[in-house]
């Protein structure tokens, strides 16, 4: 296996550069991220807050009963009280002791749904973040990254945006408990309080010195993980089981999965063994602050005539009084943890925006206005890459014109469409519209001005009619959609449906839903193009499912469907750009030809080579079934 972890080790650092973890940029503080989720959940569900201090009393209340209940039987013991009194005294308490806990029950059991609540709203800013951040963050591996830490803080009931309010009721509940307690204590020694106080400070420090060192580790299992999820995937993914077999690579898979899972193991066994330490240490803490309390009472019983019923009382003070200084000190290092999952949080929530949004100048679609477009000097760059996708590209396109973008796989022609569609700003140069960079515009309303037929789509678990139109049932213009249908050629295949329009689709989450073929669906995606009726329209290689026929019907009504519209048509078929005012191939990073059809083809350069190549596959290909 010498030669082959050579390999696999140059392999996972390609995977690892694709995803590697950045830390957090710390922008916020414990108190800022403890106000940001009060402030949360004030705004979204203010009754938990309103719970959490009625909890935080209630706790506090329990405590005091419980250690007054020794204290007053004592005290009624000692003094010789009745029967009778001593019963009523401890049934008192034991109803009042009760009733507390109850009311704790009823309020945590209450509260717990709207706790799991507030989570799922963050989930919701999360998804929020994705649908209207810019297109370009999508493709960005620091968003990609920033984004997989904010999931992971709402990734279940055990997660930071809904423990922290436990957690601040927990600290709320030592906070109050330590002031009452101090105000009980207030006689002893004071240098009593302070050991009390001093060693238990001594043991969070160490427990929170073990959390840090895995929070700065955390990398190490991230990584280890991160190769044991991508084995599991591509272990189970249908579409590589050919792969696997035939290339005999289940040994390799195994022993990267073995070796993942050894990293992740010995990782964890680093991090028990720092507990383990943190633990040692808190124990030996707790056994000096508890020893010389306790040996102070018993000094101050014999000697200095304290009544047994306070040695009770103090006893029990003192060691709830620890419990509290640990409590705070400990609620404080788990807001810490918490509050590093916030930094998380908020940077992803707050990755900055390129695009002008609401402060660009308006835009919107205008009955018979004309839109020209032009790229002046363009090039671009993706984020990370060492070299442009395409340089120095400047292109006119008129308002109506029949635009066709033809060239090899990888040349840059669907760069260039999101260039024009607005999702990626130009690393060098202008996009202007009518004269206007489109940079100065709100860009929301500048895609009201753009429809599309991208490769790669969006089905949406609802009616066709409404995955045509993206509007409520109620909202949507029925007439409309069957003509946008008719225009697709897909109008017969929903008639024959028998809920025809209202048909469903997507059978994961509707088990009636209509079966589409790869073509049909393209199909609905153009009528959803049709349908929105933007004066830009741009098709991606928008016949690459559909079969011959269906591909010529969409040809030959392409001056239908692009009426009154500026068309640009990307396809790698050339015999499929004829009906096009120009064509452009891009090559070599920019355009390297221009013209209609048959200007190309009398160039004699790349694109006549190409149709060549092409027309002469197609031909032995109709050879052979003829």
């Amino acid at each position: 296996m010498g030669g082959m972890e050579v390999g696999l080790k140059v392999n996972w650092n390609n995977i690892e550069n694709m995803g590697k973890d950045i830390k957090s940029i710390l922008n916020y503080s414990i108190w800022d991220n403890l106000v940001y989720a009060i402030k949360l959940a004030w705004k979204r569900d203010r009754v938990v807050i309103y719970v959490i201090i009625t909890q935080i009393i209630l706790t506090v209340a329990v405590q005091l009963n419980m250690i007054y209940l020794p204290r007053a039987i004592i005290a009624q013991i000692i003094g010789d009280a009745t029967l009778a009194a001593l019963v009523t005294t401890v049934l008192a308490l034991t109803i009042l002791l009760g009733l507390l806990r109850t009311a704790l029950i009823y309020f945590e059991s209450g509260v717990f749904l709207r706790r799991s609540n507030l989570r799922y709203t963050v989930c919701r800013d999360i998804i929020d973040k994705v649908i209207a951040t810019d297109y370009a963050n999508l493709e960005d591996q620091g968003f990609i990254d920033a984004k997989r830490k904010a999931q992971e803080t709402v990734a279940g009931n055990a997660s930071p945006t809904e423990q922290i309010y436990y957690s601040i009721q927990r600290l709320g509940t030592n906070l109050l408990g330590f002031v009452v307690y101090i105000l009980l204590l207030i006689a002893i020694n004071p240098l009593i309080m302070l050991l009390i106080a001093a060693t238990s400070i001594f043991g969070v420090i160490a427990r929170r010195w073990a959390n840090k060192w895995r929070f700065d580790h955390d990398d190490e299992e991230a990584t280890a993980l991160k190769r044991v999820r991508y084995i599991t995937r591509i272990g189970n993914e249908p579409m590589l089981a050919k792969d696997i077999r035939l290339y005999s690579m289940l040994g390799w898979l195994r022993d990267v999965y073995d070796a993942s899972i050894n990293l992740a193991y010995n990782f964890s066994r680093k991090v028990q063994t720092k507990q383990f330490i943190a633990d040692v240490i808190d124990c030996l803490a707790a056994f000096v602050r508890e020893g010389v309390a306790y040996v102070y009472l018993i000094w101050q019983v014999l000697y200095n005539g304290m009544p047994v019923e306070d040695f009770v009382l103090m006893f029990a003070a003192i060691g709830g009084f620890s419990v509290w200084v640990s409590g705070i000190l400990d609620e404080y290092g788990t807001l810490s943890r918490y509050s590093l999952a916030y930094c998380r949080l908020r940077e992803y929530l707050e990755y900055p925006d390129k695009f002008t949004y609401s402060d660009g100048e308006d835009i919107a679609p205008e009955e018979g206005a004309k839109y020209n477009i032009e790229f002046k000097n363009v090039s671009f760059r993706y984020p990370s890459a060492k070299e442009d996708t395409l340089e120095n590209i400047n292109l006119f396109i008129e308002s109506g014109e029949k635009l066709a973008i033809v060239g090899l796989n990888g040349a840059g022609k669907t760069t260039l469409v999101k260039l024009l569609c607005g999702f990626y700003d130009p690393t060098e140069g202008q996009i202007l519209l009518n004269g206007k960079d489109i940079k100065n515009y709100n860009r929301k309303q500048y895609y009201t001005l753009l429809t599309a037929v991208f490769q790669e789509f969006n089905i949406l678990p609802l009616s066709i009619a409404e995955n045509v139109s993206q509007l409520l049932k109620e909202d949507t213009d029925h007439d409309r959609v069957k003509h946008c249908l008719e225009m697709a050629d897909l109008y017969e295949k929903v008639e024959s449906l028998p809920k025809k329009t209202e048909s469903l689709l997507i059978k994961e989450v509707n088990h009636d839903a209509a079966d589409f073929s790869g073509g049909e669906f393209q199909k609905l995606m153009l009528a959803r193009a049709l349908y929105k009726d933007a004066p830009l329209l741009i098709l991606d290689e928008p016949t690459a499912a559909m079969d011959s026929i269906a591909e010529s019907k969409l040809y030959n009504r392409y001056s239908e469907l692009s009426a009154g519209k500026t068309s640009i048509f990307i396809s790698h078929r050339l015999a499929s750009t004829r009906f096009c005012d120009r064509i452009i191939l891009i090559a070599n990073k920019g355009i390297a030809e221009c013209g209609t059809h048959e200007e190309l083809l009398k160039q004699d350069g790349i694109y006549a080579e190409l149709f060549e190549i092409q027309s002469k596959y197609y031909h032995e290909d109709v050879g052979r079934e003829a």
